[in-house]
């Protein structure tokens, strides 16, 4: 039990290891860098007095080679987060002893970076680096956040653009161009906030970009749902077939009791020889929910002879969809985006077994099953 315990406590891992090994390649370039331009940009005697690269600049590359994606790693962020910190330390300094005034400028410099939404982990540390970072430090002031925290900030920068773009990582990150989740039948804005609100923890993702994985997870469901389930599964039975033989006023009846458009034909072994559908009852008889008028029954004579009462099979239309029913969803979506408003599942043996309509996708799959076959 305990053993379990400790194991959630442990972070997710890196996603793979030759990945974080670039990021780790990518930090160490760019802290190399940082520092040897900053010494050269500002001269010896500034290398003497004060730090060419600070302490906190290793923290920030560790967001900024590992996770560039995050909202704490962005441009604003890092420079804005760093420098203020800076400017807030140095001002603690003039406060007195450093006992307090270094917890003060930690705390002050989080309190600024939220206000200011540059919010930086390691601009903490820079805070209190301008309290406890020495006599140059304490000497140069104001001048602390310019050179070179600032200094810093910008050149981490300008190597986090060169190479996370080089290894395939935008940055600075820019939301992805997904649809909105109000168009997406699981959840809208206001779920995912309210979701966010109960659970109650600041996360390092902004919320357009969880909307957007969301969103992305959604789809992705929908279309392994697709993928797995077969025509079979989402097919319900029809309330009523016919027969050839059938008298055309019963086979009215049935159509107007049920309200369906059409119905399927059945030979005697219930395999499907066509559909009768409302409107060739009207072409012929007028009305359908009248009784045949005469017209009608001596146009049916003509056809079939003077003895032969209307039955079905003299309406049959020969033209409809059919699927077996272990066939995959995506042969039902291609009828579907070929124009059928409804397909007939049949068994092995071509038996009738069901119908599926685009409106049991919709229900039974969360509507985004019929954008997988686009």
């Amino acid at each position: 039990m305990l053993l379990q315990r400790l194991r959630r406590l442990r972070p997710a891992g890196p996603a793979t290891f030759s990945g974080q090994a670039r990021s780790a390649l990518g930090a160490l370039l760019a802290l190399l860098a940082t520092a040897l331009v900053t010494r050269a940009a500002l001269g010896g005697t500034f290398a003497a007095a004060l730090p060419y690269l600070v302490a906190p600049m290793a923290a920030s590359a560790v967001l900024l080679f590992c996770l560039p994606a995050a909202p704490l790693a962005q441009p604003w962020p890092v420079i804005g987060g760093n420098v203020v910190s800076a400017l807030v330390g140095a001002a603690c300094v003039q406060l007195g002893d450093p006992l307090w005034t270094a917890p003060l400028a930690g705390g002050l410099a989080i309190a600024a970076m939220a206000a200011l939404r540059c919010l930086h982990p390691p601009g903490g540390a820079v805070a209190v680096t301008a309290v406890l970072g020495g006599a140059a430090v304490q000497k140069a002031g104001l001048w602390f956040a310019l050179a070179p925290v600032g200094v810093n900030s910008v050149l981490m920068v300008l190597g986090a653009v060169a190479w996370n773009n080089l290894s395939g990582h935008r940055y600075p990150h820019v939301q992805p161009a997904v649809r909105p989740p109000e168009q997406k039948a699981g959840f809208a804005r206001e779920d995912l906030d309210a979701a966010l609100d109960n659970y109650g923890e600041t996360l390092d993702v902004s919320r357009d970009d969880l909307a957007s994985i969301l969103a992305d997870t959604e789809q992705r469901a929908a279309e392994r749902r697709a993928r797995q389930q077969t025509c079979g599964a989402v097919a319900h039975p029809l309330p009523a077939t016919l027969s050839p033989e059938m008298p055309l006023a019963a086979a009215r009846a049935l159509l107007l009791r049920h309200g369906e458009p059409a119905l399927p034909v059945l030979d005697s072994e219930g395999r499907p020889v066509g559909v009768l559908s409302m409107a060739a009852l009207v072409a012929v008889g007028g009305a359908a929910t009248r009784p045949l008028p005469a017209r009608a029954r001596r146009a049916t004579a003509l056809l079939f002879g003077r003895d032969t009462a209307p039955t079905v099979g003299s309406l049959v239309e020969m033209e409809f969809v059919a699927l077996r029913d272990n066939a995959p969803l995506a042969a039902l979506l291609a009828r579907f985006h070929d124009g059928a408003q409804q397909v007939y599942v049949v068994d092995a043996e071509g038996r009738l077994t069901g119908i599926v309509r685009p409106q049991d996708l919709l229900a039974g799959l969360g509507g985004d099953v019929l954008e997988t076959a686009a």
